[in-house]
């Protein structure tokens, strides 16, 4: 046991192994957190509404925005945070990421988004689905609802800026290593239970309480949209203050002094990395099982929308039925966070890691049955279910992604970590650098690029569909292969760490 770990009690240790000096700074980042993930949740749900109800747009728009919209877009804020950090104090820019973030959004309800019929470019909408194919018909809707997609990139760009940048930027900033590996888990937890509030927010701001008509746009989606930035941006300035508050009574020193120069770590050649990763049949299957995921949940997200936007007439529905989805990922996650540890030692390694595929691949089936023969299990669904096979496909669908991302959440990425400990510091630092570098971002965009082709080729996302369940299937095939060979390499080298650490043990007592 790690000695700053035993002064606490058995229970302690595992649910709160924070000492008392500690408990404030602890409480008050976890407290930062909880607010910056639940504006998250809120913002997730709220950008694929506004997309998928929008004058011709859908689901078909969702491959272009993450291509041509996020991709470029993470650079730009890249510099943007650079060159601010270069000029200002860190504890500045936190504030001027925070503040420009909410200024958009509250610009987005209460001027861009009433005004989007004048401001959206239906003249050129016209004359480019003249002249283009009907693949095209998701560019173009990204294009001419051009306040739309900007909303929907700047809103995931949260995750990316807030979250990972400027929060767990500032938690590594004023955070030993000794501390993070006491605090971390507990908000990583907060961060699964986030999801959860979030949803609940998110219903009470779809409740009936109207805003007079002068304040919001006149559709009462328009209303909804209004009431939730309005909660966003309590939300962030809640954030703000927390953050200033932390700055003043729980830093001994100010972030400008605790974040001061340092040596600069080399870094490893992502291509040497790669060709290491290439050489280790132990890394590939890790690789395969990160890009099997990625690949997996960026496919079956796109079509599970397109049935959400075919089912739902209502955005208010949507937005709902979304934000119980949400609810029902953070009570999972949690849960599954909680008993990982449990569970990996009753029934091991792979059984944990092959949990996700497996679960995914049965809704799918689920999800293409309906789609695929809906009129032959018609009469079946409305008997047993009293639902359309629409209907049946999108809470297969819903199922799906409620279980496939809280798995991520709890058991995904824990399993995948754990896969790396019994490689040596070399095989480790250079795996998950290629690994996490790439894998991740390789399965976004290749999909995203693979989508984009089937439906241009094709015509539209429906027509599309036979030939994405065949990737899909081969994609899920290929990660529950990789998971039952890494599991038996697993065991290996767990096992040979056990018979190395235990020889020197049986032999002191025959030395002395």
């Amino acid at each position: 046991m790690d000695k700053e770990e035993s002064s606490f009690g058995p229970i302690r240790s595992i649910l709160w192994p924070i000492h008392r000096s500690e408990t404030k700074k602890v409480l008050s980042m976890l407290f930062l957190f909880f607010l910056l993930c639940i504006s998250y949740s809120l913002l997730r749900n709220l950008k694929d509404t506004v997309i998928l109800t929008a004058n011709s747009s859908g689901a078909a728009v969702l491959p272009f925005l993450k291509v041509y919209g996020m991709l470029p877009a993470v650079f730009i804020a890249a510099f943007i945070y650079t060159k601010l950090c270069s000029k200002f104090r860190r504890e500045k820019v936190f504030y001027i990421v925070i503040s420009s973030f909410l200024t958009y959004f509250l610009t987005f309800a209460f001027v861009l988004y009433p005004l989007g019929d004048l401001l959206h470019l239906s003249s050129l909408e016209t004359f480019l689905t003249n002249y283009l194919p009907a693949g095209f018909n998701g560019l173009i809707g990204m294009v001419c609802n051009w306040s739309y997609s900007l909303f929907y990139v700047l809103a995931e760009l949260w995750s990316v800026m807030v979250l990972a940048v400027l929060f767990w930027g500032f938690a590594n900033d004023v955070t030993s290593v000794q501390e993070a590996k006491r605090t971390y888990g507990i908000l990583n937890i907060g961060s699964n239970i986030a999801p959860t509030l979030g949803g609940i927010v998110g219903l009470i701001a779809l409740s009936n309480v109207s805003l007079s008509a002068a304040e919001v746009p006149g559709d009462a989606f328009g209303q909804t949209l209004v009431k939730t930035i309005l909660i966003i941006a309590c939300l962030g300035s809640l954030a703000m203050a927390t953050f200033y508050w932390i700055q003043k009574n729980v830093l001994t020193k100010p972030l400008s002094e605790v974040t001061g120069g340092g040596k600069k770590k080399s870094r490893l050649s992502i291509r040497a990395s790669i060709r290491y990763l290439l050489k280790s049949r132990y890394l590939c299957c890790i690789a395969m099982i990160v890009l099997g995921y990625n690949i997996s949940i960026n496919l079956t997200d796109i079509l599970w929308k397109q049935q959400l936007k075919a089912h739902f007439s209502d955005p208010n529905e949507m937005l709902a039925h979304m934000y119980w989805i949400t609810i029902w990922i953070g009570v999972i996650a949690t849960q599954g966070s909680l008993l990982f540890s449990f569970i990996v030692r009753r029934f091991g390694w792979t059984f944990v890691a092959v949990l996700t595929p497996l679960v995914m691949t049965a809704m799918a089936i689920g999800f293409f049955a309906f789609m695929f023969c809906g009129d032959a299990l018609s009469s079946i669904s409305l008997t047993l279910f009293g639902l359309t096979p629409t209907a049946m496909t999108v809470y297969f669908g819903s199922t799906q992604n409620c279980l496939s991302k809280s798995g991520k959440y709890s058991i995904f990425d824990s399993t995948k970590e754990l896969a790396f400990l019994p490689l040596d510091p070399e095989s480790r630092l250079r795996g998950k650098a290629a690994i996490d570098g790439l894998g991740s971002g390789v399965g976004k965009s290749g999909a995203s690029f693979l989508y984009q082709g089937l439906i241009i080729s094709t015509g539209s996302v429906l027509a599309a569909t036979p030939f994405v369940a065949v990737i899909l299937f081969v994609a899920f095939t290929s990660w529950i292969y990789s998971v039952f060979s890494l599991g038996k390499q697993f065991k290996q080298k767990t096992a040979e760490d056990t018979a190395v650490s235990v020889e020197p043990a049986e032999a002191e007592p025959q030395e002395t």
